[in-house]
């Protein structure tokens, strides 16, 4: 009797990055693990006013970011602009999670221009972090939501 064998086509993986945003970030604040949906909006609230409580935007670190967002990953990175040249010794990757850290995804239709998400880490601290970002354009905002979720 002859052995059954299978060939199957080995996967292709999509490109390295499916999607890119640049926004800015305003802020975060890690928080308890257990921070449910209701308590979000709370959390926003405070980082938005933590990040309005300086008197200019370096300080607060209001900075341009890229959110590159694929199927493997979420990263967030400094961005240089077309003017500036990345260079890996003066920016480095601000976060890199993978999709499944991402817990909850908060959009407020009141301010369509914010969006947060809260990260929940592996690790046994019971430690999550609530990250908020700011888009110029409303379809940004409403696209990164809609692929991070």
């Amino acid at each position: 009797m002859e052995p059954i064998t299978f060939k199957a086509k080995k996967y292709q993986a999509p490109s390295d990055f499916s999607a890119s945003f640049t926004l800015q970030l305003v802020g975060s604040l890690p928080v308890h693990s257990l921070t449910t949906m209701s308590m979000l909006p709370w959390i926003v609230a405070e980082i938005r006013a933590l990040s309005n409580t300086k008197s200019s935007k370096e300080e607060i670190g209001i900075s341009q970011i890229r959110l590159y967002i694929s199927p493997s990953s979420l990263r967030c990175e400094p961005d240089t602009g077309k003017i500036q040249q990345w260079d890996p010794l003066i920016c480095s990757g601000l976060f890199e999670y993978k999709p499944q850290h991402v817990h909850k995804l908060i959009h407020n239709s009141h301010d369509p221009s914010y969006f947060a998400c809260l990260i929940k880490d592996g690790a046994a601290n019971q430690q999550s972090i609530c990250y908020v970002f700011k888009a110029d354009d409303q379809t940004k905002c409403s696209s990164a939501v809609w692929l991070v979720g």
